[in-house]
């Protein structure tokens, strides 16, 4: 098991398609666990709002001992260190893209990482690309969220994996562009189905699959 966990519908069983085999997985990693639960992708009155309760309950229902849901800004983002889990929520990338450029949340992660695991939930698992323009010009179109242009898409770069996630679902025409992205970039579009879980392991400022 790596310290990065990367899936595209994680534990989010009210708006994703999570397997038993995700449910068990899960289950497994967060017994006895205390989990931070990043919710500044799915804003009250988006979509995902409702995955908030739903990650929290699942992870409690899981024996995980303590389990917090916080919008994380430059005031409290020192409390990542605090715990042993970071599951960061879906919904709206832009958020994390605006957390990760005007908080020390990369410097942070690392820190965390020698201890702790990170667990993406789509929005979660893109973030921790170095850039997240691949997603904007593939997913442009086919959802209001991607048709705005960004002063900035950098991410985490913990990963060199963009992730396209919930790709059995994504449409053909956002799947096409993926393949002309990945021959025009010289980049890897990694398609990431609910159910879907990639492990890596991070260390010495550099990830490898699990």
């Amino acid at each position: 098991m790596g310290n990065i966990i990367v899936t595209s519908g994680g534990f989010n069983t009210i708006n994703n398609n999570v397997s038993d085999e995700n449910i068990k997985f899960f289950k497994k990693l967060a017994n006895g666990k205390r989990v931070l639960i990043v919710a500044n992708a799915a804003p009250e009155g988006s979509g995902n709002y409702v995955a908030r309760e739903n990650v929290k309950n699942n992870f409690y229902d899981s024996g995980a001992i303590k389990v917090d849901v916080v919008d994380l800004d430059e005031n409290n983002i020192n409390i990542i260190l605090n715990y042993d889990i970071i599951y960061c929520l879906g919904g709206n990338v832009i958020h994390l893209i605006k957390l990760n450029n005007t908080t020390p949340f990369k410097e942070l992660l690392i820190r965390f990482l020698e201890k702790g695991i990170y667990i993406g939930e789509s929005a979660g698992s893109m973030i921790l690309a170095d850039n997240l323009k691949y997603a904007y010009d593939i997913l442009k179109e086919t959802k209001p969220k991607f048709n705005v242009e960004l002063e900035s898409y950098s991410g985490l770069g913990l990963i060199d994996d963009h992730i396209l996630p919930h790709f059995q679902r994504t449409a053909e025409e956002a799947k096409r562009k993926a393949d002309d992205y990945e021959v025009n970039n010289k980049i890897k579009v990694t398609r990431l189905k609910d159910g879907e879980i990639i492990a890596f392991r991070y260390e010495n400022n550099k990830s490898t699959r699990i």
